[in-house]
This record gives C-alpha cells, structure tokens and sequence, in this order.
C-alpha cells in the first residue's frame, strides 16, 4: 500500500505514519514482494524500537483493501528479543509458514532456523528519519517542520516527543514545551553520528571516483540496465593510517544505499578455534549476501598473509584461513549485488591470489590529503561550529591526515564547552604544534643536497625533470618527512637493464655526494625511513644482485628484496656486493658534481634563497654558467610536485618536540 493511504489507522498516529514510511524505505529492496508478489520478509527492528511497534504498519500493509478470503494468503508475527526460539518457531510456524505473503518482524538476528530457511529476505529497518517524521506531522497533524526542527525532535525520548506533538500546536512551541521539562531532556538518548555521503567527503581522489561510478552502475543494475557482471565489484584500499579508509567504505554503503558490514581477520580470530574463525568468516559474508545489495568491509586484510611467506609450525592454519577467504571471495563473486572492499596499510603483504581478476582486482591508493583538501575536512568536521575563514590552516597542517584533523578539531570543541562559548579559529591554530622553520645552515645543507639530485639527474637523463623544491618548515607532530625533493618522472614502459639501475642508484647518492664535496661531509636525511635515498639505493643495488640476474651471480633467489632475507652468516658475499655498488654510484655521482660544480652551486643558491628551481629556471642556470655568469633569481620558480620519483631528503625530527 503506498504512504498516501486512507487507512485511519496510519493516519491517525504520527508514531505509525513514520514507522510505516521506514517500512517502505526497507522493502525497496524487495520490490516485487511490495508490488503485491509472494514471499517471506524477514524484517529486523533498530535497537530504538520494539517488534510489536511494527504491529500496524505491518498489518497495513499486509491487508489494507483484501477481502476475507485474500486476507487469509498473508500472516505476519512480531518476536521479542526475549523470545524463547521454540515459541518463536511455533509462532511462525503457525500465523505464516503456509501463507502466500509473510512478514515476520524480529528484535535480533538470532532467529530459529525454520524462520532463517523460509526467509526469502532479512532487511534491516532503518530508524525513523527527519524525512519519515515531517511526512507524518504534515499528513497526520497538518503540522509543517523544517528538516532542523525534526533532528531536534528526534533527539528527545520517542514516547515523549510522541506525547507532545499535538494538533494547532507549532513546531516551536512543541520544541520549547520539550525543553521546558529539563534543559537536558533532549540529551534521553546519545546523539547518532551521521555517516555522510561519499560526495561529501574530501581527499579521497581516484578511491571517490570509483565509488560515485560504482554508486551509478548500482541504479542502473537495479533498474534492470546493466548486468552484475559488468559492475566493478571488488577493490583493495591501500594508504597509510588515517587516511579514512574505513569512512570512505561507510560513505560509499549511504551514497548507494546499500547494507554495510564491516569485519576483520582479527574479529574472525577473536571467535576461538579454526573452526570458529571460518565460520565466522562464512556468516559475515552470508549476511551481506541476505542483504544484498550490500557492500563488505575487510579491514586490516594483510593480516591475513601470504601463503608464499608461511613457513612456521602455523603455516596450515593460515593457508586455511588464505584458502578460507578466497572460498567466501569466489561465493561473493557469483552472487549478484555483493561489493568486496578491503583495507590495507601494506599491500604488497596481501596474498596475490585475492587480487586476482573475480577477487579485489582493483586497487586504489587513499593519499594525504593536500592543503584545500585539509582546510575542506576541517571545515566538515567543524559543522555548524565553523564560522570564520579557515585558509591559514591550510599550510599550518602539511603532512595531517584526516584522523589527525578530526582529533584537532575535537580538542578546539572541547576547549570552547569548557569556556561555555563558541569554537574560534585560535582553538585550532591552539592544537597545531609550532613548526620548525628550515633556515640557516641546515637550509644550505638541504638546497645543496637536492641541488646534487637536480644535476646529476638531468645530466643521465633519468626521465623528466619536474623541478626541485625546498619545504619551508617541518613539522615536529610527525617523526618522520620530506625536508626537500627534486621530482623526476620516469616512463612507465622503460628499458630497465643494468644502466637503468644503476643510473638510478646514481641519481639517489647524488644528494650525499653534493653534501661530501661542498661540506665535507653528509647528514642523516638520506638514511632516514624506508623510502629515504640510500634505502632506496640499497633497495635497488640487492634487486640486482639477488632477482635480475645483473650481478656476480645469474640465479635469482629470495621470496623479497629485503636484508629481512638475507643474513651475513648466510651469504657474506652479498653485503660486499651490494656495497661496492653503492660506492660505485657514489663515486660516479661525485664525478659528475666535480666536472658540473658552477651549475651545482647555482642550483644550490636559488634553492636557497627561493625555496624551488624550475625546469625553465634550470636551463637558465645552465646556460649562465656556461657563459661565465649568473643570472639573478626570478620569483616565477614555483614548481609543481611530480610523484612518480622523487630523490628527496628525509629529516627525523626530536622526540621531545613531538605532540
């Protein structure tokens, strides 16, 4: 029965005019069972309500406008969760099992098994929503209430907001008799955090364009315009932590409108035995299965492992559990209206048999949000609280995630209650860590650095040159950044033989030679991290010895490119392999720097004193120094950052000055 119905008996309850409007929502996802079509609907209450509140809007829909002898093809039955499952069963058994159309309107998901296999559907109902309520005050009371006033509405005690809502009474009046019995009436149950739609949020890049794509391929399937096997249904997430991969799940499952179940291998594990953890497994993708559309949130999927790396006394456990997933992935992939998503702070961790084309073929990296990015999270984050320009904070938050944003925002809330007034832009600037401006001899140091990567870079021709840059301050918050980077993109299809690599290995010592030849000597900053130059360099030099077959030796050994493989004790001579090439490189890079040392102190100088070259800036140079002179530093060398390589210069900052 459509939500324009005459029947008194939702007409004349604003309760059972809203419940019936969420009843509705819920049975989209069955539409032919709403036409009028056969089956049985199995519908969960949210926590707020109980079953026998469904009792009307159920029985209205059900019977409204059937005769005696049609009203006897359909049943319905309300289960408490306190139910005993026998009389649950009976129940069922009795008032729906032999009907043509049943609903049963359950308060848990524990239901017994006759009612779970007769089910041709299990849906969530939805709480009641401003959109529910404001049709019921119009239809039932003639009452008009803004979206605002009925989220105010909603967050009092339903029977109390019930009691109040009354006839020739405004919205306002209802509200201020509401707030009347007790300032803190309002609060009788937690405020629910709105999970917000995907197009509301920021920084999220190609992982956003996915996911409005895959949310319009959804409506096109649904409308009967697209087949489930053209929709792109399975993605890895990969980024570093905070970035939001759980959020972008959440938002993509609201702007689809879709079920959402978010789990993880350690929820599996926390279940107890073997046994205990595939089945858990099992029922987690079975319920996003029984609700689909549905989207499947894996979190933390590396922890699941890779069956080429398991060698312990474990190893058949967690083969099981890898052959376990890629069980339930295939299942998933056969059944239409099922979106896998998983998440991962280390993708190269995952066993490659999940990613295979069926499985999470597509893989999208979430990075750091950028600096309109950040000031548009804060923005969101702060609300309605946001009252004051918010574009100073943009460089004040270099290198924050969005977690690291949100937290912020927290704590400039949190000082406003305590004061008892409004949010202001200095509660803010007030949780963000001074930053350390890079001045002085440290500067020189680092412009002479990437001024050493900028010259032998371009002198090998290792790929395009996209500038060099200098940053104007770090951040002691993070213990590990970018003091500076010289930006390089290298073809993606490029003859990788032993010169590539070792012109590349080259172009990452470049900034330790330039450092030895005019200081004397080199700082920490190219062995800092994982992805500073030498360990980049090193990455590079033990690739070649132990996988491309471009060293002393032609076999290829090891499951990684990692010393976490090798150990002096087992092959001694690798180490001094790898280190005679380094030194190679370093002193081949040196070489370069010496023959081009009027260009590396003039690269070095407008570093210095503008913080970036060019490319267009760096051929001036080049072309000054070749006739005898310099030519002055313009204002116009801004360049772009250019990520697909970057030799750059890490710098840890104390411990002490972290937040």
């Amino acid at each position: 029965m459509p939500i324009g119905t005459q029947t008194d008996k939702i007409h004349s309850s604003v309760k059972n005019h809203a419940l019936y409007g969420t009843l509705m929502r819920a049975l989209d996802k069955f539409e032919a069972f709403k036409l009028g079509g056969p089956g049985i609907v199995a519908l969960i209450t949210p926590a707020n309500q109980t079953a026998s509140d469904y009792a009307s809007p159920v029985r209205t829909f059900l019977y409204d406008g059937l005769n005696g002898e049609e009203a006897d093809t359909a049943g319905f039955v309300c289960i408490s969760a306190k139910e005993k499952p026998d009389r649950a069963k009976n129940e069922f058994e009795s008032r729906c099992s032999d009907k043509v159309r049943a609903i049963v309107v359950a308060e848990t998901r524990d239901l017994p098994p006759a009612i779970v296999v007769a089910a041709d559907i299990v849906i969530q109902l939805e709480p009641i929503k401003e959109c529910d309520l404001r049709a019921a005050c119009q239809s039932v009371l003639k009452l008009k209430v803004s979206v605002n006033q009925a989220r105010q509405l909603l967050a009092f005690p339903q029977e109390l907001m019930i009691s109040a809502l009354r006839r020739n009474r405004s919205a306002s009046e209802i509200l201020n008799r509401l707030k009347s019995i007790s300032p803190d009436v309002g609060l009788g149950r937690p405020m629910e955090e709105e999970t917000p739609l995907l197009e509301e949020l920021h920084g999220y890049g190609d992982a956003k364009a996915w996911g409005l794509q895959l949310a319009a391929d959804l409506k096109l399937w649904e409308r009967g315009k697209l087949k489930w096997s053209e929709v792109d249904r399975g993605l890895l997430l990969s980024g570093p932590p905070g970035v939001g991969k759980t959020i972008f799940a959440r938002a993509l499952a609201q702007t689809c409108g879709v079920f959402f179940k978010a789990t993880s291998v350690a929820q599996w594990q926390s279940k107890g035995h073997l046994g205990d953890l595939l089945k858990a497994m099992r029922a987690d993708f079975a319920a996003a299965i029984d609700n689909a559309p549905s989207i499947i949130f894996l979190d933390e999927l590396d922890s699941i492992g890779d069956r080429n790396t398991f060698s312990d006394e474990h190893a058949s456990y967690s083969i099981q559990v890898v052959n376990g997933l890629l069980e339930v992935l295939d299942g998933a992939a056969r059944r239409d209206g099922l979106i896998v998503i998983g998440a991962t702070n280390h993708p190269g961790k995952i066993d490659p048999a999940i990613r295979r084309p069926g499985r999470l073929d597509r893989h999208v990296v979430i990075g750091m949000p950028d600096a309109g990015d950040r000031v548009a999270i804060l923005r969101q984050q702060l609300g309605a609280d946001c009252s004051f320009d918010l574009e100073e904070l943009g460089p004040l938050t270099e290198a924050m995630s969005g977690a690291d944003l949100a937290q912020v925002v927290r704590d400039a809330k949190r000082l406003a209650r305590k004061e008892g007034r409004a949010v202001r832009l200095s509660d803010l600037t007030s949780q963000l860590p001074e930053l350390i401006l890079i001045t002085g001899a440290y500067r020189r140091s680092v412009a002479i650095h990437e001024a050493g990567h900028t010259v032998v870079g371009t002198r090998l021709a290792h790929g395009k040159f996209h500038g060099v840059y200098i940053s104007k301050q770090l951040n002691p918050r993070f213990a590990l950044q970018s003091a500076g980077g010289a930006a390089f993109e290298v073809p993606v299809l490029s003859l990788r033989n032993e010169k590539h690599y070792r012109d590349e290995i080259c172009v990452r010592l470049a900034g330790i030679a330039a450092e030895n030849l005019i200081l004397g000597s080199h700082g920490d900053g190219a062995g800092n991290g994982p992805r500073s130059d030498l360990a980049q360099a090193t990455h590079l030099a033990l690739e070649m010895e132990t996988k491309a077959g471009m060293g002393e030796r032609l076999f290829q050994f090891g499951q990684g490119t990692s010393w976490d493989e090798f150990g002096p004790q087992q092959v001694p001579w690798l180490m001094d392999r790898v280190n005679q090439i380094l030194l190679e490189e370093l002193a081949r890079a040196q070489d370069i720097l010496e023959q081009e040392l009027p260009l590396l102190n003039a690269v070095s100088e407008v570093l210095d004193k503008l913080g970036s070259v060019s490319p267009n800036r760096l051929e001036e140079l080049r072309e000054a120094v070749k006739g005898g002179g310099r030519k002055r530093a313009s204002n116009n060398d801004v360049i772009s950052n250019a990520d697909k390589f970057r030799a750059g210069n890490d710098v840890t900052t104390r411990k002490e000055a972290r937040q």
